[in-house]
């Protein structure tokens, strides 16, 4: 009879283990599982030009429902400060919900024009390299980031209309530029016969060259009160999708391009494979729901679709260099996907 108590305690203990065991892979699994995550990659504290301190900055982001956000105060030839983290960390980092990156804004110039590079994540300060050209300029502190274990971002290509698509084309440049930047003075739509950073993105992802599209803040004043002429913060951000919240989960998913830039759409889901590209929005309120148009562009900004539902959907027909989608939302908003470079059908 003992034996037989024993023999049956055992098989309860097996199969309490074997469930136990279960769920903890389940929820390593889950864990495992990419989430979005929302941040600023261009922001500004009292540390060179901004108006706020760096708690206040960090403060007023994780307020207002971003997941992460990088300082990214000016270097210059001869000076340089990497806003310190660390501390910031102690205080508003929460696992899975909030982390602040340390980063710097390039600040380098050639003959006047100004040539401006984010460094994301970098673990050092990086002081402006300069060069030739424009194009070696982009290069060198490009390369000089990526030494310092960061992402590079070319920033605001229209600010003084200092860059063109021939020169953020080039090899050995960044692999991220701002397509939208939330600097009143930065003419991301061009004019008077100069393109937008759309218009240089299309051209520049014509060539067969990979450029991931950015939107910033570029945020400076977070005192007194927010106005057209002020430059803000939350007009515009990234959402990532990453395995989880830190810095190396971000770099690694911004490298390959596994986020969208957004002034306000959000996408409930996006998803990319040989056949094509599937994305799902949210309605929002029933009674006054959310509209959406959406493009899918290839080679040269042509448009290969359109499509107005909640479902927007583009399959592959081979010929295509590259797609993208810009999501249009009725209350002025837009969302815009990564290109996907397409080769006989493949992605």
């Amino acid at each position: 009879m003992k034996k037989q108590a024993a023999a049956a305690g055992k098989r309860i203990l097996c199969a309490f283990c074997t469930s136990v065991a279960f769920f903890l892979a389940s929820v390593a699994l889950a864990s495992a599982q990419p989430r979005w995550y929302r941040g600023n990659t261009h922001t500004h504290t009292i540390n060179t030009d901004g108006d706020s301190a760096p708690d206040a900055v960090v403060r007023w982001y994780k307020e207002h429902g971003y997941h992460f956000v990088v300082l990214t105060d000016h270097t210059y030839r001869d000076r340089g400060v990497l806003t310190p983290v660390e501390g910031l960390n102690a205080v508003f980092a929460l696992p899975g919900q909030f982390l602040v990156l340390s980063g710097v804004e390039v600040t380098d110039n050639f003959e006047g024009q100004p040539v401006h590079m984010n460094g994301i994540g970098v673990r050092e300060v990086v002081l402006p390299r300069g060069g030739a050209s424009i194009a070696e300029v982009l290069a060198r502190n490009a390369a000089a980031i990526r030494k310092a274990g960061g992402v590079a971002q070319v920033n605001h290509p229209n600010y003084l209309w200092a860059l063109t698509a021939e020169q953020l084309a080039g090899g050995d440049s960044a692999q991220h530029f701002e397509l939208w930047n939330g600097h009143p003075g930065v003419h991301n739509l061009g004019g008077g016969g100069r393109p937008s950073t759309e218009e240089i993105w299309d051209a520049v992802l014509s060539t067969g060259r990979v450029l991931y599209g950015m939107a910033t803040d570029d945020s400076h004043h977070f005192k007194p009160e927010c106005a057209p002429q002020v430059v803000c913060p939350g007009r515009a951000w990234i959402v990532v999708r990453a395995s989880e919240l830190t810095r190396e989960a971000l770099l690694t998913a911004l490298e390959r391009g596994d986020f969208y830039a957004s002034t306000g759409a959000e996408l409930k889901s996006y998803a990319v494979d040989a056949s094509g590209i599937r994305i799902e929005l949210p309605e929002g309120d029933r009674r006054n729901p959310t509209r959406y148009r959406t493009y899918f562009i290839g080679k040269d900004g042509a448009v290969l679709k359109q499509d107005d539902s909640l479902t927007p959907a583009y399959t592959f027909t081979g010929g295509e260099l590259y797609v993208r989608a810009r999501i249009e939302a009725s209350n002025g908003a837009v969302a815009w996907t990564q290109p996907v470079f397409v080769k006989d059908g493949k992605k």
